[in-house]
């Protein structure tokens, strides 16, 4: 960002002493406002501002129509004011209309023509901003989005491995802060997918959302399963838990990895994993647990209670496997991140 100011106020100086400008100021600090974290962000706010600055230029000339003596800079500055205040509250990017309808409010000396020059020097700091933004070294917000999905997988992650599913829980503080990270990169992750403009979606058609969606019920299969182990598993004795224990591990081994393996390639470390490569072994993981509860359960006929525990446990295991191969359907098609 620095580097970034730094040539964009110089560009935007010198195309103004080029033109002769009178609105050199304007020009610079509207290239300076484009910038932004992002080259998304500054395509977004620095086309507001040039938006924004036609608006604020029309409305400030309408003040001077209805009020043109000098003494009536209050009344105008009023009108000006409100006018582009309502326009930005229904396009919020065109929000530095109201400091160029003010201007020409408080300063009706600058008529027509230093109107259109300050709109001008404004559209083309905002357009100087843009290039700037995109050419030295360009960040996209899909980039940044990736990166936090990799965070929400590494989340997801460190849950399964966290959670003892069917045995007492130690740490219950350290489970409830993973809860807690994953929903602050969740939140983090919508705002940033929210502007993201360039490369959007998946080849799918899939948009970068539904990725998040379908991290979230994951998040939501791992809350039950975890809800399971404190609130109804101690239903079970020790005879039923250690076998099924046992056949949990290898489900719990075939997520992780494959969460794993969607997070680096997520940051672009790794190629994109195959999904059949862990869903396979984990179906069929799953598939003998699905088989031990069954057993088990012909053994409770008469006790609703670890009949609950079985059954809820079961469903939680097929949301799971159910929830990864969702996500395999929507990141498998992906643009190449070279491309």
């Amino acid at each position: 960002m620095c580097v970034q100011s730094l040539i964009a106020s110089v560009l935007t100086y010198a195309c103004m002493n080029f033109i002769g400008s009178s609105s050199t100021t304007w020009g610079v600090f509207s290239s300076l406002f484009a910038l932004q974290v992002s080259f998304d962000r500054s395509l977004k706010y620095g086309v507001g501002q040039m938006i924004g600055a036609a608006i604020g230029t029309v409305v400030g000339l309408a003040t001077l129509h209805f009020f043109p003596d000098a003494a009536d800079a209050f009344p105008r500055l009023g009108l000006a004011t409100l006018v582009t205040c309502l326009a930005s509250t229904l396009f919020p990017t065109t929000n530095y209309s109201i400091v160029v309808a003010a201007a020409l409010a408080l300063e009706p000396s600058a008529g027509v023509a230093g109107a259109v020059s300050r709109a001008e020097a404004i559209a083309l700091g905002a357009a100087i901003g843009i290039g700037v933004s995109s050419s030295v070294w360009p960040q996209l917000s899909r980039s940044r989005a990736f990166e936090i999905m990799g965070e929400l997988l590494d989340d997801c992650r460190a849950l399964l491995a966290t959670m003892p599913i069917l045995g007492p829980l130690e740490n219950r503080e350290r489970v409830d802060a993973l809860h807690e990270r994953f929903l602050r990169h969740l939140v983090e992750a919508r705002a940033v997918c929210g502007e993201t403009r360039v490369r959007a979606r998946f080849e799918t058609g899939s948009s970068l959302g539904a990725a998040l969606v379908a991290f979230e019920t994951l998040w939501h299969g791992l809350v039950l399963l975890d809800r399971i182990g404190q609130s109804q598993c101690g239903w079970l004795t020790n005879e039923e838990t250690e076998p099924l224990a046992e056949r949990i591990e290898p489900v719990r081994d075939c997520a992780s990895g494959y969460l794993q393996a969607l997070a680096a390639w997520m940051r672009g470390g790794a190629p994109l994993p195959p999904a059949e490569r862990f869903l396979g072994p984990l179906n069929d993981a799953s598939a003998a647990v699905q088989s031990d509860i069954a057993n088990v359960i012909l053994g409770y006929a008469n006790d609703s209670r670890q009949l609950q525990a079985l059954s809820t446990l079961s469903f939680a295991l097929e949301q799971i496997k159910a929830n990864l191969a969702n996500i395999a359907g929507v990141l498998e098609t992906r643009f190449d991140r070279s491309a």
